[in-house]
């Protein structure tokens, strides 16, 4: 029987805190979907059905499941497998990516570098999210949107409402229909790649950035891969609104997500008007919450 991917994302964590957590059912540690580790406080899990305590499921355990401001440094030292440097520049934005692609967000007192880069001083909250290589079945009105007369497509929806999962399967989805589609994952959670270069699962026709910012991915995926489609996990900003536009001049089609949960929220997010965001995208899905994770509520034509 595979083992759920929460068992590998606690791997990097401290030997105490990591077999403490590894004494979690299965049939539970299958609904985890965060950790969440603060200083000064219990360890607790997200789940769609709300928060848990740690030590609530794990009773025997309670005393490594409440960290101290010592052990939650050490956590972090640990994720990092104690080189810090190495992760400077995805730190300088809140996050890191570990094998397996769960990412670890980061809260603290935060430093700024006299090259204007932000750093963390002090941790005081880890949020480790468990990444699932989950591909699902896409819906007609996806299946109307993907077909010959594609323009560009935007996933919306709020944190953990399944964008990723629905763009990893969307990416199956055209891939396996002949299409040469380049993925830029900013994060390594669409593809997660080990420290050789091996990722799972990776479609026949498609081609994976890893790692890299999206400017440069575009940029070079445009210049020397030739795709027909460009997909882009978490679109955040006006700026990275107008790094896509150049790509379209090349004669590429995108597909990306972004946190919003109406189209104000997307206009607001991407800075852009409709208008606007009609010369990229044709169409944009907005998701259910976390709750019906992975779900369309509606998808309309921008």
């Amino acid at each position: 029987m595979k083992m759920d991917e929460y068992y590998s994302a606690i791997q990097r964590l401290p030997a105490q805190v990591r077999e403490a957590l590894a004494q979690l059912p299965p049939a539970f540690a299958a609904q985890v979907h965060e950790i969440r580790l603060r200083s000064e406080r219990p360890i607790v899990f997200s789940t769609p059905n709300g928060p848990v305590l740690a030590s609530n499921l794990l009773p025997k355990y309670a005393a490594a499941l409440r960290l101290s401001a010592h052990d939650l440094q050490e956590c972090f030292y640990s994720l990092c497998e104690k080189s810090v440097h190495s992760y400077e520049r995805q730190l300088s934005q809140g996050f890191f990516t570990i094998p397996g692609g769960h990412r670890v967000g980061v809260a603290g007192i935060f430093h700024q570098t006299d090259n204007g880069q932000n750093s963390f001083q002090v941790i005081t909250s880890l949020n480790l999210r468990i990444a699932r290589m989950i591909f699902v079945s896409l819906p007609d009105s996806l299946q109307v949107c993907l077909s010959d007369c594609f323009h560009g497509l935007i996933l919306a929806g709020p944190p953990g409402s399944g964008k990723t999962t629905l763009l990893r399967s969307i990416v199956k989805a055209i891939s396996d229909r002949g299409k040469k589609v380049a993925v830029i994952d900013e994060r390594q959670e669409l593809w997660p790649c080990d420290p050789w270069g091996h990722s799972a699962q990776v479609p026949l026709n498609c081609d994976v950035l890893s790692n890299c910012p999206k400017s440069f991915g575009i940029e070079t995926a445009v210049r020397c891969l030739g795709p027909q489609i460009v997909v882009c996990d978490e679109l955040g900003s006006g700026k990275e609104f107008r790094q896509l536009e150049q790509g379209i001049r090349s004669g590429v089609s995108f597909i990306c997500s972004v946190h919003a949960a109406n189209v104000d929220e997307l206009e607001a997010r991407l800075e852009q008007s409709r208008t606007r965001l009609r010369t990229l995208f044709s169409a944009c899905a907005f998701l259910y919450g976390s709750q019906s994770a992975g779900t369309i509520r509606e998808t309309i034509v921008l």
